[in-house]
């Protein structure tokens, strides 16, 4: 699929983060739940439910092993109060319901269809995992005319994609290798799920601001209860990061996993836009011919093949422009499609290449024999245009990333100096400062030269406003970066009369949490600034303008009226947990209705609270974005919907900074 971004983003201001922050749970064991959703049918009797029930259960826990606990629950059997939304939904809407974004649960669900026609019992498959996000790639299908072979039946085709998970751990100084920690790898052995060769999936993990919804079970599928006084670990969620996946290359006996990388993109797995680590699943692959259909942008399929050459090959992207004869795929006229001469095993890192164009690169999972469909444009106009738009959609999410790292580096420095490391927070002032004007001068640059190619080349609707809000970004970092220039000479003023044995460390300690306040209430941060003038009080005990300015911003900051209150929780608490398009969307008339609630309050500590919570949402918009696919009809939608709710946010944001000043 033709994608609307492949932003490669630089992590400014906040170093190189590895993706260390998620836990590998190499404890926990696997709750792997069977959903059964059997159509009613004279013949489907509970009888044969419960046969099927004992059937499945017989037929994966002894693999499963130690690993986890199979449950398998049949929808007929409980009240539909007693059901979980994920269930709620795939009645609903289908397999279709497993593509939603939601918090990760860390259970698998694995939903079996069963229904009778045409003579014959058919079953359907399909899993939603709940420790990646990521939902297997197929819909398996299986049937058969013996009521008695149904539950062997389905457990062959749920056991193929039971998919191992783990969490992916970079390699120091390696950028085509990572390793994958197998998810109760502690347990039991991973050799006997996983060997050299199988292909993993990969997905983008951010937390959200909800506590985790993960249940604790032992093997046996008893639930642990958390320790009295612990604190719910914070949620998450992820986002499928499309054309990126992890070939296994070695089968540690501690459960590590090397694999090599295979990625379209400059930069496979970037840790920028709010992301704390990736996670992995594995995928049922096979061995199988493979057959290639070219779509262009517009969702014309390539019919000729003339001008362009495709290559697929299960060992990896050669490069430079050396062609092995075997990998060289035939175009079939009659079907418009490349092929292969012989089988490849579990992947095809498939290269598509035309006269004056560079060769573009793309690893696809072998799923089954089934036509592979990659997104490439043979017009050299259409493909200008498509280049163009992810140019812009990259400045755009670049511009977004440099404000949200910005606010990172301010909350970096406030703590440090918190700490009493006013050293380090000078050294982390002057890098942020120093990092941030260089991008926004290269990415102005980058700006102004969109802005003459727009003249010149066909675009598509929206993308002005798209570099209007860009253009907007760069000024809000611009404005931004030239208080943190003043945070930092303030800091180095501070740092030197540190070093000073005249003078009075009391005071030097009330002069840096006096500075602490004034950054924690440029952002909003009103509890921890109400918490410093506390430190403050306690230092400077009895001191009447300490506590006199403390009370003025209790009381500036105490909630007036319930609507307030209301409007106050949904801006800083609910708002920012929206994790799908159609949620930011559908979110833009209660934020400007709860915006209009505190201005009308004169709460400009909420709002400028909201005006860092802007940052992040925007480079949450563009990350929802970026796998959407031109050459599909409802990605068009969807986009549609967030152009629209990016300018909504735009305009809200513009008022916002003109009401806080």
């Amino acid at each position: 699929m033709l994608r609307y971004s492949a932003a490669v983003v630089v992590a400014l201001l906040v170093g190189t983060p590895t993706f260390a922050q998620l836990d590998p749970e190499p404890k926990q064991p696997y709750q792997w739940r069977v959903v059964l959703s059997v159509k009613s049918h004279p013949l489907l009797t509970p009888d044969f439910r419960d046969r099927l029930k004992r059937d499945v259960l017989a037929a994966l826990q002894p693999g499963l092993g130690n690993l986890g606990a199979v449950e398998v629950i049949d929808l007929t059997d409980l009240a539909r109060d007693k059901w979980e939304p994920l269930w709620e939904q795939f009645d609903s809407k289908g397999f279709a319901a497993l593509d939603a974004p939601r918090d990760l649960s860390g259970a698998k669900t694995h939903f079996l269809k069963v229904e009778y026609r045409d003579g014959k019992i058919h079953a359907e498959s399909r899993q939603y995992d709940g420790f990646t996000g990521l939902s297997s790639p197929l819909v398996r299908t299986q049937s058969t005319r013996a009521p008695e072979l149904v539950g062997r039946t389905a457990g062959l085709m749920l056991d193929r994609d039971f998919g191992l998970v783990g969490t992916v751990e970079a390699i120091p100084g390696k950028t085509d290798e990572v390793k994958v920690l197998v998810r109760g790898a502690g347990l039991g052995s991973a050799k006997d799920f996983v060997q050299a060769g199988d292909i993993f999936t990969v997905a983008a993990v951010r937390k959200t601001n909800r506590a985790a919804p993960v249940v604790l079970r032992t093997a046996t599928g008893k639930i642990i209860p958390p320790p009295p006084g612990s604190v719910p670990l914070p949620g998450l969620t992820s986002t499928p990061r499309d054309f990126t996946l992890l070939k296994v290359t070695d089968v540690g006996a501690d459960g590590a996993l090397r694999c090599a990388v295979l990625t379209r993109y400059e930069k496979a797995m970037p840790t920028t836009g709010g992301i704390v680590g990736y996670r992995a699943m594995k995928l049922g692959t096979v061995k199988a011919a493979v057959a290639v259909r070219l779509v262009g942008s517009d969702g014309t399929v390539y019919k000729t093949a003339s001008a362009v050459n495709v290559r697929a090959s299960d060992t990896g992207f050669v490069a430079g422009t050396v062609v092995d004869a075997k990998d060289v795929c035939k175009f079939h006229a009659p079907t418009a499609q490349f092929r292969t001469d012989g089988p490849l095993s579990n992947v095809a890192c498939i290269t598509v290449a035309r006269e004056l164009s560079k060769a573009k690169q793309f690893p696809v999972p072998i799923l089954s024999s089934d036509p592979i469909t990659l997104p490439y444009d043979t017009n050299p106009e259409t493909e200008r245009r498509a280049d163009f738009e992810r140019a812009v959609l990259k400045a755009a999410s670049d511009a977004a990333d440099a404000r949200l790292a910005q606010s990172v580096c301010f909350e970096a420095v406030a703590d440090l100096i918190k700490k009493q490391k006013n050293a380090d927070a000078l050294a982390r002032a002057k890098g942020g400062f120093d990092a941030a004007d260089a991008y926004g001068k290269s990415l102005t640059d980058e700006v102004v030269r969109l802005r003459e190619e727009a003249k010149t080349v066909q675009k598509a609707e929206g993308l002005d406003a798209i570099l209007n809000r860009t253009e907007q970004n760069l000024v809000v970092l611009k404005v931004s970066n030239e208080q943190l220039g003043k945070h930092r000479d303030l800091i180095e003023a501070v740092v030197k009369r540190e070093n000073d044995p005249t003078f009075d460390a009391k005071e030097l300690q009330a002069e840096e949490i006096n500075e602490r306040i004034k950054s924690l209430l440029a952002r909003g941060d009103v509890d921890e600034a109400l918490a410093a003038y506390d430190q403050l009080f306690a230092l400077l005990p009895g001191d009447a303008v300490v506590k006199r300015r403390k009370d003025e911003l209790a009381a500036e900051w105490k909630v007036k009226d319930d609507a307030h209150q209301k409007a106050r929780d949904y801006l800083l608490k609910t708002w920012p947990a929206v994790a799908t398009i159609q949620d930011f969307e559908e979110s833009t008339t209660r934020v400007r209705d709860a915006v209009a609630v505190c201005k009308r309050h004169g709460d400009k500590l909420t709002l400028r609270k909201l005006l860092t919570v802007f940052s992040t949402a925007i480079v949450k918009l563009n990350d929802l974005v970026a796998p959407l696919d031109p050459a599909s009809e409802a990605d068009r939608k969807l986009f549609k919907a967030a152009e629209t709710a990016g300018r909504e946010m735009a305009k809200i944001e513009e008022d916002l900074r003109a009401f806080v000043k």
